[in-house]
């Protein structure tokens, strides 16, 4: 339950990071997880997250 109360968009992604680890190779896997990252990084929720922790407040995420 508390993981389904974070980021939609980066529980999604790290879900699927998750489940392809098992069967990706190494060098693959970094490469989608360097995806992942600059995919996050570019997303509303990321910069309501850094915001929230800024401002010392619970984030609310849009999934977005």
């Amino acid at each position: 339950l508390q993981i389904a109360q974070k980021a939609p968009v980066a529980t999604r992604l790290a879900k699927e990071a998750v489940l392809k680890s098992f069967d990706t190779p190494l060098e693959e896997g970094l490469q989608f997880e360097r995806r992942n990252f600059y995919l996050l990084f570019s997303t509303d929720d990321m910069r309501e997250g850094m915001k929230a922790f800024n401002e010392k407040r619970p984030a609310q995420f849009k999934g977005r």
